[in-house]
């Protein structure tokens, strides 16, 4: 499997997981919510690969600070981006070598626990 078919399908089964786990989310946003957790998860795949090209953890972890900040302007809170990295853990061992993907671990889990820390 090619790198853009792997994200492909990490994008098209995070959407999925998501919106399976929350059907409120489809009664209420329809297929443009699908199309814009796609996107946010594509920004996600997008500063995943920064900050590994970067070696640099830190990378990742200052892009969820900005991210928690911008959604919960908007009246969210940080257990939806702990939601959505937890769900993307799994998905990415399933599509790229192990390197890689334990460091992109490292990183989200570093934003999970960036985002437990704001909240406190």
């Amino acid at each position: 499997m090619n790198q853009q078919s792997g994200k492909d399908a990490i994008l098209d089964k995070i959407v999925e997981e998501i919106f399976n786990a929350y059907p409120s989310l489809y009664e209420r946003y329809g297929e443009n919510g699908k199309k814009r957790t796609r996107e946010d998860n594509q920004h996600h795949l997008d500063y995943l690969q920064t900050a590994y090209d970067a070696d640099d953890s830190k990378l990742f972890v200052g892009y969820t600070i900005w991210l928690y900040e911008l959604l919960s302007a908007r009246g969210m809170n940080e257990r939806i981006i702990i939601d959505n990295y937890e769900r993307l853990i799994p998905l990415l061992e399933e599509y790229m070598d192990q390197g890689k993907y334990l460091f992109f671990k490292v990183c989200l889990e570093e934003g999970i626990e960036a985002l437990l820390a704001e909240k406190n």
